[in-house]
């Protein structure tokens, strides 16, 4: 699933392709997955110029001015492509198009999970990398979950938006936590170096994408994660590369990972 990082690197690449270009049309594919009705959609946004793509959490937001935004949840495996008119009909399980004259944006999804909204409700969890997401919020919503396992902390929506899986296990590995510790069992200087982790880690992850690959507005590039990969063995510090399943999800860790229960 893309997270903060893949999606800050495609809200760029979608904008650059097509700022404040004409919307001159759209097209419901699947209307289960889509919340908003194809006629109101054309009536409120076709002939509007795209204004800006932003990003909250895991969702990307079209705003086409005046409070009329697209969010976008990609999910596990829906992806963003831009072609031509005459090729939009060969992509496969298509959910919704956006048609700037001579460019189309696909939003497609082979497991059918990939959701689109109209005018989507303020988010009250902050971002990752909003100014509320503070190291005192942190420490004040840790020490209400004192068994809360810390990477279900980190991945819970409820408390931060944006931060999955993969980008977890790198802020694990980062501040020498192991995804076995409980929120309540860390020091209060562990868990403020913890909060420091994570956006060094994130915007870190950003220049690594964006240098893999500057255009990229699908998929997952993860070739230049330090711990969660399957392309080494062992990290840089020497240290074999364990997975097992943690909060439920396959999760990368070390020995050099303190637990603190």
């Amino acid at each position: 699933m893309p997270e903060l990082p893949d999606l800050e690197v495609f809200r760029g690449n979608v904008f650059d392709r097509l700022a404040e270009k004409k919307l001159t049309g759209l097209e419901v594919c699947a209307e289960h997955k889509v919340q908003a009705a194809q006629a109101l959609l054309r009536e409120q946004l076709v002939g509007r110029d795209l204004l800006g793509v932003g990003r909250v959490g895991k969702e990307l937001m079209f705003d086409f001015g005046e409070g009329r935004i697209i969010a976008a949840h990609l999910m596990l495996n829906g992806e963003m492509s831009i072609v031509a008119p005459d090729a939009v009909a060969a992509v496969r399980h298509k959910i919704f198009t956006l048609v700037f004259g001579g460019q189309v944006l696909v939003f497609a999804d082979r497991g059918g999970l990939c959701t689109i909204k109209y005018q989507p409700p303020a988010s009250k969890v902050p971002d990752a990398f909003d100014e509320a997401f503070s190291v005192d919020y942190f420490l004040a919503i840790a020490g209400k979950k004192p068994r809360m396992n810390v990477k279900a902390f980190l991945i819970d929506q409820k408390i931060v938006k944006g931060i999955g899986n993969a980008y977890a296990d790198e802020i694990l590995w980062a501040a020498r936590v192991s995804p076995y510790s409980v929120m309540g069992g860390m020091p209060r200087e562990v868990l403020a170096a913890l909060y420091e982790a994570i956006d060094p880690v994130l915007r870190g992850a950003i220049e690594g994408i964006r240098r893999g690959d500057s255009g990229r507005i699908s998929g997952e590039d993860r070739s230049f994660l330090q711990v969660h990969t399957k392309a080494r063995k062992e990290t840089v510090t020497g240290h074999p590369i364990i997975v097992a399943t943690v909060a439920s999800k396959i999760t990368y860790y070390t020995r050099e990972q303190v637990v603190y229960l």
